[in-house]
């Protein structure tokens, strides 16, 4: 689909960027709520009506969610493209504090780092311009990626709760992380020289594994 994204951010790469949202990224997203593979990491369960797709683009701005489209390209000389959205939910005063969530839609952009470069920016966004001093987020027990690349932008796992959502005729578990700005400022600092988006140590790897054994 052709039309003028308005982007807000880039990466340091020029891979992805977060872009304000806007109506024609509804119809496209609808599609991608209703994969069953697209949704199992998050909490969210099909079916996902357009109507109510487009009733949740009407209430951005209207309450304390702050929502980026993500736009993602193989190279810098290709036009971007809508891929998913990334947000900070709960924003609350005085404790500055949110919670982020992210959703990769696209197949083609799953497994390519756009949801890490994406929340490098999202988390630019809520500590340096929002002012936060902490964004937590909540991920189903069985979502290593996610775990993975949440960890690698500076959250910490801090709790587990057990049998919290339904799965596949059953219960599953889930991590709870936080990232604070102190935590993420040497990050965001390296990924801006490096132009590369943080990779997990040996140390958090094994921090990990403790949730989830092989």
């Amino acid at each position: 689909m052709e039309f003028q994204h308005y982007i807000v951010y880039t990466s340091p790469n020029g891979l992805v960027a977060l872009a304000a949202m806007q109506r024609p990224y509804v119809d496209l997203v609808t599609p991608w709520m209703n994969d069953p593979e697209a949704t199992a990491g998050i909490i969210l369960n099909p079916p996902v009506r357009l109507e109510s797709e487009v009733e949740w683009y009407e209430k951005i701005g209207k309450d304390s969610d702050i929502i980026f489209a993500i736009l993602s390209r193989k190279e810098t000389s290709e036009k971007f493209q809508y891929v998913g959205h990334t947000g900070l939910h709960r924003v609350t005063w005085p404790d500055a504090r949110a919670t982020s969530g992210t959703f990769i839609g696209d197949p083609e952009a799953r497994g390519r780092g756009v949801g890490k470069e994406a929340k490098m920016l999202l988390l630019h966004h809520a500590f340096r311009v929002v002012g936060l001093r902490k964004v937590t987020s909540e991920v189903k027990a069985f979502n290593l990626a996610s775990v993975g690349h949440l960890v690698a932008c500076g959250y910490t796992i801090v709790g587990f709760r057990k049998e919290q959502h339904s799965y596949n005729g059953g219960f599953v578990a889930e991590i709870l992380l936080e990232v604070h700005r102190r935590d993420f400022e040497p990050l965001w600092d390296s990924y801006q020289e490096t132009k590369k988006a943080p990779k997990l140590t040996e140390e958090q790897k094994a921090e990990i594994k403790k949730f989830f054994p092989e």
